[in-house]
């Protein structure tokens, strides 16, 4: 009996089998005509026909062909008199799940023959499915199925495999092997591979091979291979499946490619960087002038010091200091924009335009202005927009006098040692700085003045001195910088800015300056004559 309650279209001209069934609990819906059972079956599911096939309305095999034909997936069980067996042996063969005597029926035989019925329908109905999804699969999946037997030839492949070697109908790759398809080589070591698993019993996972073709070509799969086994265990050959992972491979092989080559690019970048770097140190003063001025018998002399702070491997930042006479010097410093290469070739013309200038501009207005004009000929012509900060100071030591220009730079500080004070060369009262190099074309760059004695120091640099960021993202400013030369002042020149740098390290909490840093700075020295 089965399990659970069953739907049972019970077809008979009288009740006989509906009061034999009536204990056993099944759901009986009774019709005493084929064709108010054909309308019961197109109206409702069942789980089971029962049926005589003596009816009012129909006769022998027909009654089953007929109910067949509607419902093919619901078992049928026959009901015949004595003298039908022949009859009914060939509603089996037809299809019926069994017949049963009317003569011999009884409530238990006949609740037997239904829940058997119904077990041997879901058993071939369910190994029919298996073989339908496994035939699905062997035709959909794109990926190459293939069963071998001992000596590795084809017992069956699946569509994607026979499209791979040019097959119309899988069945022609029968009795074949992997030498009628690939080159020698690839042939002979997938059949090592699968030697190694019958002897073995251990399947090959995942084995990412090059498939050679006799046309020259390769492709790439990705192979799981498994000792194929018979209903006793016994290993009778090897199954597979094969993915192909062409695209992806050669997508590797283009990625590894294009790393290498960006590797070398990048070593070559960082060749290069180098050399410039080397060569942008190598454009930096690499001795002073020495000038003197003062009244015979009490003179002075120039003292410089200096510091160089790329942040990265090239600077914007560049200084100059130019003899101009016995007695007076010009210090000239820059601040282009940006870090990188355009950068360092921007301050490499512009120690060209210093050094053919600086001797024939005594004024530092002057020789700004003339910068400027070159500065912006050239961005102009290379559709670049770039741009410089720079301070020139001329230093007369036999007049004691100081004059300086500035294109939107950073205040130098003057340290007067006498007095025991701390104060920027701005632009005073009223005046006003001229803007940075290369924005405007004949821009002005009105020139001050100052004096000085000996002892003073003054101190010229870029905007990575004053632009380092604390903790609390406050920032190093020009006032702090002051307070720290004013605090350091009694010490050598180089020692005073060593002093500088360390505090403004212990500032930011950190070693490195975020921007570049170029400080260069004079000091007056008073000479005792003998």
């Amino acid at each position: 009996m089965p399990k659970a309650i069953c739907k049972i279209l019970l077809v008979e001209a009288g009740k006989t089998c509906s009061k034999l069934l009536k204990p056993y609990g099944f759901e009986v819906v009774l019709a005493h005509r084929l064709s108010s059972g054909l309308q019961k079956l197109s109206a409702q599911v069942f789980d089971l026909v029962l049926v005589e096939l003596s009816l009012p309305d129909s006769q022998g095999l027909a009654t089953f062909t007929r109910l067949d034909e509607l419902v093919p997936q619901t078992p049928i069980v026959v009901l015949v008199e004595a003298g039908d067996e022949k009859l009914a042996a060939r509603t089996i063969k037809l299809g019926a799940q069994d017949y049963l005597l009317k003569s011999q029926l009884s409530g238990p035989l006949l609740a037997t023959a239904i829940g058997k019925a119904i077990d041997r329908q879901l058993g071939q109905r369910a190994h029919g499915y298996e073989g339908f999804l496994l035939q699905a699969l062997m035709d959909n999946i794109p990926d190459a199925i293939y069963f071998k037997d001992l000596r590795s030839r084809y017992l069956m492949i699946n569509r994607s495999k026979a499209r791979k070697h040019g097959l119309t109908d899988p069945l022609a790759a029968r009795g074949k092997s992997d030498a009628d398809y690939f080159t020698e080589p690839h042939a002979r070591q997938a059949l090592a591979d699968e030697q190694k698993i019958l002897r073995s019993g251990k399947p090959i996972e995942n084995l990412e091979e090059i498939e050679t073709w006799p046309d020259g070509s390769e492709t790439w799969a990705s192979t799981t291979k498994v000792p194929l086994r018979n209903q006793s265990g016994q290993v009778v050959g090897t199954f597979g499946i094969s993915r192909d992972i062409t695209k992806r491979k050669r997508a590797e092989q283009a990625l590894t490619e294009s790393t290498r080559q960006l590797q070398e690019k990048n070593r070559q970048i960082e060749d290069e960087l180098k050399m410039a770097r080397e060569l942008q140190l190598a454009m930096l003063p690499q001795r002073f002038p020495v000038v003197s001025g003062g009244q015979p018998g009490h003179k002075s002399t120039s003292k410089f010091f200096t510091s160089f702070l790329p942040s990265g491997a090239v600077s914007g930042d560049f200084f100059d200091v130019i003899e101009l006479s016995p007695t007076s010097v010009g210090v000239f410093i820059c601040d282009v924009m940006g870090h990188d290469v355009r950068a360092a070739l921007v301050t490499a013309m512009m120690r060209a335009l210093v050094e053919d200038l600086g001797a024939t501009a005594a004024d530092p207005g002057h020789l700004l202005s003339l910068i400027n004009n070159a500065l912006f000929s050239v961005f102009q012509q290379a559709g670049s927009t770039m741009f410089a900060t720079a301070f020139y100071l001329v230093a007369d030591l036999n007049a004691g006098h100081l004059s300086y220009a500035s294109a939107a730079h950073p205040d130098p500080l003057q340290l007067n040692r006498r007095l025991g004070s701390v104060h920027p060369l701005d632009a005073g009262p009223g005046g006003k700085k001229g803007p940075a190099l290369g924005l405007f074309k004949e821009a002005s760059f009105p020139t001050f003045q100052g004096k000085m004695e000996p002892g003073d120091l003054v101190m010229l640099f870029t905007d990575g001195l004053i632009e380092a960021e604390g903790s609390d993202r406050q920032i190093f400013s020009h006032e702090q910088l002051t307070a720290a030369i004013h605090k350091y002042s009694g010490l050598p020149p180089k020692k005073m800015l060593s002093a500088v740098l360390s505090e403004i390290r212990k500032f930011s909490g950190r070693d490195k300056f975020d921007d570049d840093v170029c400080v260069v700075g004079m000091e007056v020295r008073p000479l005792e004559s003998h």
